[in-house]
């Protein structure tokens, strides 16, 4: 039987490895279930990606090509940086929160595994199972 408690404990003992879809990882950390405190990072980093991917490289070129150039590949690591922190921010709100688990397993934000790489899902009614034998 798959319970949050029983994820819970599997996460953190390496009994269960958890993939965050990348993807979806924003939506979920801006959805209403989510811990309050990470929107702003999340809102803020996003942002400063943005910018510095495509804002700024062309307002650079009027200065020279190369600030242009270096903007844009430090947007691009903001940016994927942004994302790693949103996985993150889905990992510990799971861990805290057993509405936000629900909510990400609905919406299929995660992929939960044994150690021996079989995909375990958690049903309404509970129970373990296993939907994918590698």
């Amino acid at each position: 039987m798959i319970t949050h408690n029983d994820f819970v404990n599997g996460y953190k003992s390496g009994k269960y490895l958890v993939y965050v879809d990348k993807n979806k990882a924003g939506d979920f950390v801006m959805s209403k279930p989510a811990d309050k405190y990470n929107k702003p990072a999340h809102l803020f980093w996003t942002w400063v990606g943005i910018l510095m991917t495509f804002l700024l490289p062309i307002i650079f070129l009027f200065i020279s090509w190369k600030y242009s150039i270096v903007s844009f590949i430090l947007g691009l690591i903001v940016s994927s940086s942004s994302k790693k922190s949103d996985g993150q921010f889905v990992m510990k709100n799971m861990i805290d929160d057993k509405n936000f688990w629900e909510y990400v397993l609905m919406y299929k934000g995660v992929k939960i595994e044994d150690k021996e790489g079989n995909e375990v899902i958690y049903s309404p009614d509970g129970k373990r199972r296993i939907v994918n034998e590698n």
